[in-house]
Protein backbone atom coordinates (compact mmCIF):
# COMPACT_ATOMS: atom_id res chain seq x y z
CA UNK A 1 0.00 0.00 0.00
CA UNK A 2 1.02 3.56 -0.62
CA UNK A 3 0.93 6.42 1.89
CA UNK A 4 -2.35 8.25 1.19
CA UNK A 5 -1.91 11.25 -1.09
CA UNK A 6 -4.67 13.87 -1.44
CA UNK A 7 -4.99 15.92 -4.60
CA UNK A 8 -7.67 18.23 -5.98
CA UNK A 9 -8.89 18.53 -9.58
CA UNK A 10 -10.74 21.66 -10.66
CA UNK A 11 -14.02 21.06 -12.45
CA UNK A 12 -15.51 23.27 -15.17
CA UNK A 13 -17.39 25.49 -12.69
CA UNK A 14 -14.35 25.87 -10.43
CA UNK A 15 -15.37 23.25 -7.86
CA UNK A 16 -12.44 21.35 -6.34
CA UNK A 17 -12.86 17.56 -6.52
CA UNK A 18 -10.77 15.61 -4.01
CA UNK A 19 -8.78 12.52 -5.04
CA UNK A 20 -6.85 10.27 -2.67
CA UNK A 21 -4.32 7.73 -3.92
CA UNK A 22 -4.48 4.58 -1.78
CA UNK A 23 -2.66 1.87 -3.76
CA UNK A 24 0.12 1.42 -6.27
CA UNK A 25 0.01 -0.41 -9.57
CA UNK A 26 0.71 -0.16 -13.30
CA UNK A 27 -2.75 1.14 -14.27
CA UNK A 28 -4.83 3.98 -12.74
CA UNK A 29 -8.37 3.34 -11.52
CA UNK A 30 -10.57 6.07 -10.08
CA UNK A 31 -13.66 5.37 -7.95
CA UNK A 32 -16.80 7.44 -7.38
CA UNK A 33 -19.23 6.59 -4.53
CA UNK A 34 -23.02 6.62 -4.37
CA UNK A 35 -25.42 9.15 -2.90
CA UNK A 36 -24.46 9.31 0.78
CA UNK A 37 -21.02 7.73 0.65
CA UNK A 38 -17.64 9.40 0.76
CA UNK A 39 -14.57 8.16 -1.05
CA UNK A 40 -13.80 5.61 1.69
CA UNK A 41 -16.79 3.56 0.52
CA UNK A 42 -14.47 1.96 -2.05
CA UNK A 43 -11.53 1.50 0.35
CA UNK A 44 -12.00 -2.19 1.18
CA UNK A 45 -12.25 -3.15 -2.49
CA UNK A 46 -9.32 -0.88 -3.33
CA UNK A 47 -7.05 -2.61 -0.81
CA UNK A 48 -7.49 -5.84 -2.75
CA UNK A 49 -6.35 -4.14 -5.96
CA UNK A 50 -2.97 -3.05 -4.59
CA UNK A 51 -0.18 -4.04 -6.93
CA UNK A 52 -2.53 -4.36 -9.90
CA UNK A 53 -4.02 -0.86 -9.97
CA UNK A 54 -3.04 2.60 -8.82
CA UNK A 55 -6.36 3.34 -7.14
CA UNK A 56 -7.56 6.87 -6.49
CA UNK A 57 -10.72 7.44 -4.43
CA UNK A 58 -12.79 10.48 -5.40
CA UNK A 59 -15.14 12.49 -3.21
CA UNK A 60 -18.11 13.70 -5.24
CA UNK A 61 -19.11 17.35 -4.95
CA UNK A 62 -20.67 18.23 -1.62
CA UNK A 63 -19.02 15.28 0.11
CA UNK A 64 -15.82 14.82 2.13
CA UNK A 65 -12.94 16.98 0.99
CA UNK A 66 -14.55 18.13 -2.27
CA UNK A 67 -16.13 21.51 -2.73
CA UNK A 68 -19.70 22.32 -3.73
CA UNK A 69 -21.29 24.93 -5.98
CA UNK A 70 -24.97 25.78 -6.32
CA UNK A 71 -27.20 25.10 -8.12
CA UNK A 72 -26.65 21.36 -7.98
CA UNK A 73 -27.15 19.25 -11.11
CA UNK A 74 -26.05 15.95 -12.61
CA UNK A 75 -24.65 17.97 -15.50
CA UNK A 76 -22.15 19.54 -13.11
CA UNK A 77 -21.33 16.13 -11.64
CA UNK A 78 -20.71 14.87 -15.18
CA UNK A 79 -18.30 17.76 -15.67
CA UNK A 80 -16.53 16.62 -12.50
CA UNK A 81 -16.12 13.11 -13.92
CA UNK A 82 -14.74 14.46 -17.20
CA UNK A 83 -12.29 16.73 -15.36
CA UNK A 84 -11.00 13.85 -13.25
CA UNK A 85 -10.71 11.53 -16.26
CA UNK A 86 -8.80 14.21 -18.19
CA UNK A 87 -6.42 14.65 -15.23
CA UNK A 88 -5.30 11.06 -15.87
CA UNK A 89 -4.90 11.71 -19.57
CA UNK A 90 -7.57 9.21 -20.52
CA UNK A 91 -5.62 6.27 -19.08
CA UNK A 92 -7.80 5.55 -16.05
CA UNK A 93 -10.58 3.05 -15.56
CA UNK A 94 -13.54 4.81 -13.94
CA UNK A 95 -15.45 2.75 -11.35
CA UNK A 96 -18.64 4.05 -9.76
CA UNK A 97 -21.51 2.93 -7.55
CA UNK A 98 -25.23 3.75 -7.70
CA UNK A 99 -25.94 7.44 -8.47
CA UNK A 100 -22.20 7.94 -8.95
CA UNK A 101 -22.47 5.46 -11.82
CA UNK A 102 -25.32 7.52 -13.30
CA UNK A 103 -23.04 10.56 -13.31
CA UNK A 104 -20.31 8.58 -15.08
CA UNK A 105 -22.77 7.28 -17.68
CA UNK A 106 -24.11 10.78 -18.25
CA UNK A 107 -20.57 12.06 -18.75
CA UNK A 108 -19.85 9.32 -21.28
CA UNK A 109 -23.15 9.85 -23.12
CA UNK A 110 -22.86 13.63 -23.44
CA UNK A 111 -19.50 13.54 -25.18
CA UNK A 112 -16.37 11.46 -25.42
CA UNK A 113 -15.19 10.58 -21.90
CA UNK A 114 -11.38 10.25 -21.79
CA UNK A 115 -11.20 6.92 -19.97
CA UNK A 116 -9.81 3.45 -20.59
CA UNK A 117 -12.89 1.53 -19.43
CA UNK A 118 -15.79 1.67 -16.96
CA UNK A 119 -16.95 -0.39 -13.97
CA UNK A 120 -20.53 0.48 -13.02
CA UNK A 121 -22.30 -0.99 -9.99
CA UNK A 122 -26.09 -0.79 -10.30
CA UNK A 123 -26.72 2.68 -11.74
CA UNK A 124 -30.40 3.59 -11.11
CA UNK A 125 -30.78 4.87 -14.68
CA UNK A 126 -34.31 6.20 -15.38
CA UNK A 127 -36.41 3.79 -17.43
CA UNK A 128 -39.84 4.27 -19.04
CA UNK A 129 -42.63 3.67 -16.57
CA UNK A 130 -40.42 4.23 -13.55
CA UNK A 131 -42.07 4.78 -10.21
CA UNK A 132 -42.49 8.33 -8.91
CA UNK A 133 -40.64 8.38 -5.60
CA UNK A 134 -41.24 12.08 -4.90
CA UNK A 135 -43.08 11.19 -1.70
CA UNK A 136 -39.99 9.39 -0.38
CA UNK A 137 -37.83 12.41 -1.23
CA UNK A 138 -40.34 14.70 0.49
CA UNK A 139 -40.11 12.50 3.59
CA UNK A 140 -36.31 12.67 3.45
CA UNK A 141 -36.38 16.47 3.13
CA UNK A 142 -38.74 16.60 6.09
CA UNK A 143 -36.25 14.63 8.18
CA UNK A 144 -33.52 17.08 7.13
CA UNK A 145 -35.67 20.05 8.11
CA UNK A 146 -36.27 18.38 11.47
CA UNK A 147 -32.52 18.05 12.05
CA UNK A 148 -32.54 14.28 11.67
CA UNK A 149 -29.95 13.33 9.01
CA UNK A 150 -29.86 9.73 10.25
CA UNK A 151 -33.59 9.56 9.55
CA UNK A 152 -32.83 10.68 6.00
CA UNK A 153 -30.56 7.68 5.54
CA UNK A 154 -33.02 5.23 7.07
CA UNK A 155 -35.86 6.54 4.91
CA UNK A 156 -33.79 6.46 1.74
CA UNK A 157 -32.38 3.00 2.35
CA UNK A 158 -35.84 1.52 2.97
CA UNK A 159 -37.94 3.46 0.45
CA UNK A 160 -35.47 4.09 -2.41
CA UNK A 161 -32.94 1.26 -2.21
CA UNK A 162 -35.55 -1.15 -0.75
CA UNK A 163 -32.96 -2.50 1.67
CA UNK A 164 -34.33 -4.86 4.32
CA UNK A 165 -34.41 -3.34 7.83
CA UNK A 166 -31.83 -5.92 8.94
CA UNK A 167 -29.38 -4.58 6.34
CA UNK A 168 -29.96 -1.00 7.50
CA UNK A 169 -29.35 -2.02 11.10
CA UNK A 170 -26.12 -3.77 10.07
CA UNK A 171 -24.96 -0.66 8.20
CA UNK A 172 -25.49 1.39 11.36
CA UNK A 173 -22.82 -0.69 13.07
CA UNK A 174 -20.16 0.04 10.45
CA UNK A 175 -17.55 2.82 10.73
CA UNK A 176 -18.91 4.39 7.53
CA UNK A 177 -22.36 5.11 8.97
CA UNK A 178 -21.42 8.40 10.73
CA UNK A 179 -19.80 9.57 7.49
CA UNK A 180 -23.02 8.81 5.63
CA UNK A 181 -25.00 10.74 8.23
CA UNK A 182 -22.74 13.76 7.67
CA UNK A 183 -23.48 13.65 3.93
CA UNK A 184 -27.17 12.77 4.11
CA UNK A 185 -28.17 16.20 2.81
CA UNK A 186 -26.83 15.28 -0.64
CA UNK A 187 -29.18 12.33 -1.18
CA UNK A 188 -32.53 14.13 -1.73
CA UNK A 189 -31.03 16.53 -4.25
CA UNK A 190 -29.55 13.65 -6.21
CA UNK A 191 -32.88 11.85 -6.14
CA UNK A 192 -34.63 14.88 -7.57
CA UNK A 193 -31.95 15.22 -10.24
CA UNK A 194 -32.68 11.62 -11.25
CA UNK A 195 -36.40 12.42 -11.54
CA UNK A 196 -35.56 15.28 -13.91
CA UNK A 197 -33.57 13.03 -16.24
CA UNK A 198 -35.25 11.86 -19.49
CA UNK A 199 -36.35 8.24 -19.42
CA UNK A 200 -34.77 5.60 -21.64
CA UNK A 201 -31.34 4.30 -22.62
CA UNK A 202 -31.11 5.34 -26.29
CA UNK A 203 -28.56 8.03 -25.40
CA UNK A 204 -26.19 5.33 -24.10
CA UNK A 205 -25.83 3.56 -27.46
CA UNK A 206 -23.09 5.99 -28.47
CA UNK A 207 -20.90 5.11 -25.46
CA UNK A 208 -18.04 3.09 -26.93
CA UNK A 209 -16.10 2.35 -23.74
CA UNK A 210 -15.74 -1.23 -22.58
CA UNK A 211 -17.92 -1.54 -19.50
CA UNK A 212 -18.25 -4.07 -16.70
CA UNK A 213 -21.65 -3.89 -15.00
CA UNK A 214 -21.81 -5.20 -11.42
CA UNK A 215 -25.15 -6.57 -10.20
CA UNK A 216 -26.04 -7.90 -6.77
CA UNK A 217 -27.83 -11.23 -6.99
CA UNK A 218 -30.25 -10.10 -4.28
CA UNK A 219 -30.65 -6.45 -5.29
CA UNK A 220 -34.04 -4.75 -5.60
CA UNK A 221 -35.93 -5.35 -8.83
CA UNK A 222 -35.68 -1.74 -10.03
CA UNK A 223 -31.88 -1.88 -9.72
CA UNK A 224 -31.79 -5.20 -11.53
CA UNK A 225 -33.94 -3.74 -14.32
CA UNK A 226 -31.87 -0.60 -14.74
CA UNK A 227 -28.60 -2.55 -14.75
CA UNK A 228 -29.92 -4.92 -17.40
CA UNK A 229 -31.26 -2.07 -19.55
CA UNK A 230 -28.00 -0.12 -19.38
CA UNK A 231 -25.98 -3.23 -20.23
CA UNK A 232 -28.20 -3.93 -23.22
CA UNK A 233 -27.87 -0.35 -24.50
CA UNK A 234 -24.09 -0.10 -24.17
CA UNK A 235 -22.26 -1.53 -27.22
CA UNK A 236 -19.45 -3.13 -25.18
CA UNK A 237 -20.85 -4.19 -21.80
CA UNK A 238 -20.91 -7.38 -19.77
CA UNK A 239 -22.75 -8.08 -16.51
CA UNK A 240 -21.03 -9.70 -13.53
CA UNK A 241 -23.39 -11.02 -10.86
CA UNK A 242 -22.18 -10.69 -7.26
CA UNK A 243 -23.36 -13.90 -5.64
CA UNK A 244 -25.45 -13.50 -2.49
CA UNK A 245 -25.14 -9.72 -2.50
CA UNK A 246 -27.36 -6.68 -2.84
CA UNK A 247 -26.62 -3.00 -3.40
CA UNK A 248 -24.02 -2.81 -0.61
CA UNK A 249 -21.35 -5.32 -1.65
CA UNK A 250 -18.66 -2.64 -1.36
CA UNK A 251 -19.11 -3.17 2.38
CA UNK A 252 -20.48 -6.71 2.64
CA UNK A 253 -18.27 -8.45 0.04
CA UNK A 254 -15.55 -6.11 -1.26
CA UNK A 255 -13.53 -9.16 -2.33
CA UNK A 256 -16.19 -9.98 -4.94
CA UNK A 257 -16.05 -6.45 -6.34
CA UNK A 258 -12.25 -6.51 -6.47
CA UNK A 259 -12.22 -9.95 -8.07
CA UNK A 260 -14.55 -8.82 -10.82
CA UNK A 261 -12.27 -5.88 -11.58
CA UNK A 262 -9.11 -7.99 -11.52
CA UNK A 263 -10.60 -10.61 -13.84
CA UNK A 264 -12.20 -8.30 -16.39
CA UNK A 265 -10.28 -5.01 -16.51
Amino acid sequence: MVAPSLQHVTSADGTAIALEQVTEGPRPLVTFPGATAGRANWSAAAERLDGSFEVWLADRRGKGDSGDTEPYSFERESEDVRAVAAWFGGAATIAAHSSGAVCVLAAAASGELPAASLVLYEPPWPLPGRADYSAALDAMDARLAAGDPEGVLETGMVRLVEAPPSVVEAMKQTPSWPLRVAQAHTWPREGRALLRMPEGTAVLRSVGLRTVMLLGEQSAEHLRASTAAVAEALPHAEVVVLSGQGHAALQTAPELVADAILRRI
